[in-house]
């Protein structure tokens, strides 16, 4: 070896490094800003919803968050466009192609631009329905009027905000999801003032809809603001650059997310109604309280997880296969160790913390933690092998295998609730998510393991060093 080919050798095996320590440092960053955001959002409803209960009393209260949560279902109007471009961005950062990055960019604007329009006659349509007061059981007729505009005020800020849901998704693709974050923390923090202010100055529903509403959407037109005219100008989004192919490369990715986000919410709000369906209705609250402490630590180790999508997808374009194997083993022993250190605390202090914050009514038994610690466990070993294949461009197998596991779940909970009671439910769920995670872990590496045997994905130390020089 010449020493010309040794420099060019060393210089492209420094780079290598220098992208991994990046990489890493940009991710570590996301985790530790996300779990701050999720915190503080947290803590800013330990204040804003006892307020909002004094300034609204609890029928006007209950209403706003029957609305939210209606609006809620709009979000699933994005069509993986957002998730979409998470991956696109990351690829074409891994191909170090600017240009692409600034293309992609302006798809996604004028495609949610479009989607903006369309959801916003869609609630302007839904707030004149006259079945919108049956729809929410209310039978006041003051009250009914009230929950229209209501429909109509969050209806338009989501509108307003899907306009601009971009902007986060270009955070998260460009490895810089730590300033969604931060902005997420600002606007944590704005509830907490706007609640304190509309609860000091007097308002009725109008208003503070008005004034709540409009926090997330005035965060998210700060984040687009930072991200295009002060941090990255040249990835500024013009129309001219929009295209079909662009959009298609999108949805490449996007169509099998959002699938897999429609399995996520089908697993998620089935159970209880399962529950009420087989057992009764008073028999939910003991399941899905002492469920809701588990996932919460479920969320924070996901939080740890999910900053890798666009880092795996940045390698893979790089060729990094052996960063991708080493890092996605790794992580999975991090999140599943945390997670089963948070179960076994659970299952110690769960009794007596659960009959002290919720009634001795909801208080579950050793065997139902027990379980419930053990689906936690395999839960979030499942999402992040998820992390993994939706990072190295295998997002409709994930889809697959979450959708199998999600109806063998939900098969084996309806079958055996009335024989084993609610213990039945995290039981299959560990069993059904123990299929999905095995097969994601399995697939993931094989997938990582074949492209890393090709030449062009996985480059020794010459052929780095000739990429280096072209």
């Amino acid at each position: 070896m010449t020493e010309a080919v040794q420099v060019e050798t060393s210089v492209a095996t420094e780079r290598l490094e220098h992208q991994r320590r990046e990489r890493e440092r940009r991710a570590r960053l996301t985790s530790q800003l996300s779990i701050a955001a999720r915190g503080a959002s947290y803590l800013s409803r330990l204040v804003v919803i006892p307020l909002s209960l004094k300034i609204l009393g609890t029928e006007r209260y209950g209403l706003w968050l029957a609305v939210g949560s209606l609006i809620a279902w709009l979000q699933m109007s994005d069509f993986g466009i957002s998730r979409g471009l998470v991956n696109v961005i990351a690829e074409a950062t891994g191909r170090e192609a600017r240009q692409e990055v600034r293309r992609y960019i302006s798809t996604g604007t004028v495609a949610f631009g479009v989607l903006s329009f369309a959801v916003a006659i869609l609630v302007v349509q839904l707030s004149r329905w006259q079945g919108v007061p049956k729809l929410l059981n209310i039978q006041d007729a003051g009250l009914a009027q009230e929950a229209k505009i209501l429909v109509l005020i969050c209806g338009l800020y989501f509108a307003a905000s899907l306009s601009l849901q971009g902007a986060a998704a270009v955070c998260e693709g460009l490895q810089e999801g730590y300033l969604g974050a931060g902005f997420q923390v600002f606007s944590a923090l704005a509830n907490v003032a706007a609640a304190s202010l509309l609860y000091w100055s007097g308002s009725g529903l109008t208003f503070f809809a008005l004034v709540m509403a409009a926090i997330p959407a005035l965060a998210n037109a700060g984040l687009a603001f930072y991200i295009i005219a002060c941090r990255h100008p040249d990835l500024r989004p013009s129309y001219k650059e929009a295209n079909w192919r662009s959009l298609k490369e999108i949805m490449r990715f996007g169509g099998p997310l959002m699938v897999l986000q429609m399995f996520t919410v089908a697993a998620l709000y089935s159970m209880n109604l399962i529950i009420a369906n087989r057992l009764g209705p008073a028999e939910v609250p003991k399941y899905s309280v002492p469920y809701s402490l588990f996932m919460t630590i479920a969320g924070v180790c996901y939080l740890l997880a999910h900053p890798y999508i666009p880092a795996y997808a940045e390698a893979r374009r790089r060729g990094d296969w052996p960063w991708i194997r080493s890092r996605a083993l790794r992580l999975l022993a991090l999140t599943a160790c945390l997670m089963g250190a948070g179960s076994v605390g659970l299952m110690v202090i769960g009794t007596p913390l659960i009959r002290w914050w919720a009634g001795v009514e909801v208080t579950p038994g050793t065997e139902l933690l027990f379980w419930l610690g053990v689906y936690s466990v395999v839960n979030i070993a499942a999402a992040t092998n998820g992390v993994l294949l939706i990072g190295i461009g295998r997002a409709a197998a994930k889809a697959v295998f979450h959708g199998i596991s999600v109806s063998l779940m939900a098969v084996g909970a309806w079958l055996l609730l009335p024989i084993l009671g609610l213990v039945a439910i995290p039981l299959s769920g560990a069993c059904a998510l123990l299929l999905d995670a095995c097969l994601s872990l399995v697939y993931g590496l094989a997938s990582a393991e074949s492209q890393g045997r090709q030449g062009d994905c996985n480059p020794g130390p010459k052929r780095r060093a000739a990429m280096w020089r072209r």
